[in-house]
């Protein structure tokens, strides 16, 4: 049963400005660290693009759940080859909230990057 939908959209440019002013240290900020560590090591003219999409991803997360960016830890959240799931205390906040299965896509075009969340659980769970 679907638990949960969200979408979201962040424009590249936004992240661009923050990487030019903090550098690095913004990447660390939001990311796991493997996550970030990926990120940083491909194409740095791509790096505002994807990281629109890493933090679309992680809004669109939140609307999904009903609680926005507050509750969780974005860290905790890794999306890496198309794939979407949950790390550390997550897993539990998740479970509590009968959420089972994650699903996420990412696309970038025209300036901006857009995100899609689906939460999947067990319809016996309500929150």
């Amino acid at each position: 049963m679907i638990r949960g939908l969200g979408t979201d959209l962040c424009p590249p440019a936004r992240w661009a400005h923050l990487i030019e002013r903090f550098g690095e240290k913004v990447v660390h900020r939001v990311l796991h660290p493997d996550e970030a560590a990926y990120l940083l090591r491909g194409n740095a003219k791509r790096l505002p693009e994807r990281m629109a999409g890493r933090w679309a991803l992680r809004e669109a997360f939140g609307k999904a759940l009903g609680v926005g960016l507050e509750g969780w830890s974005w860290k905790e959240l890794r999306f890496f080859e198309g794939r979407l799931w949950a790390e550390g205390a997550l897993v539990e906040f998740l479970k509590a909230r009968g959420i089972q299965a994650l699903h996420g896509t990412v696309s970038h075009d025209g300036g901006l990057a857009l995100a899609v969340v689906v939460l999947e659980g067990d319809a016996s769970v309500t929150d």
